[in-house]
């Protein structure tokens, strides 16, 4: 397969991927290769957002409903838990596993990606925080979002910690350097970055968040609760000490709320090394989540999987995507 398409120009492989992603899915199926993928969302709902202004582009609810009448018609929704048991599993002929997963304590995990789920069959697991299990609570992202939406001078609130990025020089990035100086802070830093922020767009909103019976009711509707640690930290650059207690830090709390132990974890940010994984597999976790956008097999590291941010618009973009990084993987 990869021989083939080796020749083929670019525009023409990509209309080749769109319009053979179900013969692909279908032919991976019947393959015996060991195989899966999990799926990494953010914020669900309407309008769609845009990657040049948005940190975390908002994914439409049409689009993410037609993923997920993709999914369940062509693969096997697995909790994030059970994904490396489902991939080393699988016989041919059967359904290729698929995590949905989400980060990040959003209200829309509940009005609105839950309900599309459940219309479908479909299981998923939810990465928390617990940060708002008690109250209205926003990331520092989602406030810096909030004040650039608005309009509003966030190099004066921010100046004095980093060096906030030209607007004229990063152009459409700039918000996504402004975002990496903070995210490269140190703890303290980075917190007093966020009451800055707060500061600057008033009080987190009333809705913002998920509470205690938002969390009991996803576990009753089948849904699995995984661990986006407490605070939020980009781990690779905590000491040992630091990781130790990001960790560990809310987790039984946010288990108590589920009615579960905590097994999975979603490195914020992404952000893991040898180091990281270590500390995981040292907690008890045992499937840990990046963001590499890359399938699956039975010989990946269980600490290490990838996600796939499947922000897409456009017919059969989703299959297509999801066909070559299976094929990859």
């Amino acid at each position: 397969m990869r021989a083939l398409l080796r020749p083929l120009p670019s525009a023409a492989k990509r209309k080749l991927w769109r319009t053979g992603a179900p013969v692909l899915g279908d032919l991976l199926r019947w393959s015996d290769r060991r195989i899966g993928i999990a799926l990494l969302h953010h914020r669900i709902g309407d309008p769609p957002g845009d990657p040049d202004t948005d940190i975390l582009p908002t994914l439409g609810k049409a689009d993410f409903e037609d993923q997920l009448r993709r999914v369940a018609s062509r693969y096997r929704a697995v909790h994030a838990s059970r994904l490396p048991e489902a991939i080393a599993t699988r016989r041919r002929g059967e359904r290729i596993p698929v995590s949905i997963t989400f980060d990040d304590d959003l209200r829309s995990h509940r009005s609105v990606a839950a309900p599309a789920l459940l219309r479908q069959g479909l299981t998923a697991t939810f990465f928390l925080s617990g940060a708002s299990l008690d109250g209205p609570y926003r990331f520092w992202w989602e406030r810096l979002q909030d004040a650039v939406d608005r309009g509003l001078d966030v190099e004066s609130a921010l100046g004095p910690l980093i060096e906030v990025p030209s607007r004229e020089s990063a152009g459409a990035r700039w918000i996504q350097e402004l975002t990496g100086a903070i995210r490269s802070l140190d703890p303290a830093a980075r917190a007093d970055a966020a009451e800055r922020l707060g500061a600057l767009v008033g009080p987190d909103p009333a809705d913002a968040g998920l509470r205690d019976e938002d969390v009991r009711w996803l576990v009753d509707a089948g849904f699995e609760i995984g661990f986006h640690t407490r605070h939020h930290h980009y781990l690779p650059n905590l000491d040992d000490a630091e990781l130790g207690v990001a960790m560990t830090e809310g987790r039984e709390r946010l288990a108590a709320v589920a009615g579960r132990p905590l097994t999975s974890i979603a490195y914020p940010h992404g952000g893991v090394d040898a180091r990281v994984a270590a500390a995981a597999r040292a907690c008890r976790f045992t499937a840990g989540f990046t963001t590499g956008a890359e399938g699956s097999t039975a010989s990946t590291d269980p600490l290490l999987i990838g996600r796939v941010d499947p922000v897409y618009h456009g017919e059969d973009a989703f299959e297509a995507d999801l066909g070559w990084r299976l094929l990859k993987a």
